[in-house]
């Protein structure tokens, strides 16, 4: 069961009426098992695809968007190590999904593809790239 969480002073409490109405099933005095993250941010996922997207049409390295993507995630240190047959360990790309990371996480990640993409830009501002993406970002939902 998910349900959602609000930190105050005195503890968690549900932060929504499906909350509330879920923890009542709970009772009181025993000790339950929670994974706390923080929920991912809907604005913040549809920006680092308009970095990405913004990043790929301005270079001409990569001939399609999925292995830049991979190549940002990697060289902003996203990424995990496997270890082959022959015990060499290779770097593979992370994953970006909603349940691979939670907003603080993805912040994290955010933050160093900015730095990644500035620097493919001809070593670009970030602030002026983090103006440039949410105004791209905006023309695409409109």
């Amino acid at each position: 069961m998910r349900v959602y969480l609000k930190r105050t002073l005195t503890g968690f409490v549900p932060a929504d009426e499906a909350s509330t109405e879920a923890v009542r099933g709970y009772r009181l005095g025993e000790v339950y098992k929670a994974d706390i993250v923080k929920p991912r941010n809907y604005q913040h996922h549809k920006l680092a695809f308009a970095l990405l997207g913004l990043t790929y049409q301005n270079q001409d390295r990569y001939g399609n968007f999925e292995d830049f993507r991979k190549a940002v995630a990697l060289a902003a240190g996203h990424s995990t190590e496997l270890v082959g047959l022959d015990g060499e360990i290779v770097r593979l790309p992370a994953s970006l999904s909603y349940d691979a990371l939670d907003e603080i996480e993805f912040g994290k990640v955010m933050a160093s593809m900015m730095t990644v993409c500035a620097h493919l830009l001809f070593d670009m501002n970030v602030d002026e790239l983090a103006d440039q993406v949410a105004v791209y970002a905006n023309q695409r939902a409109a």
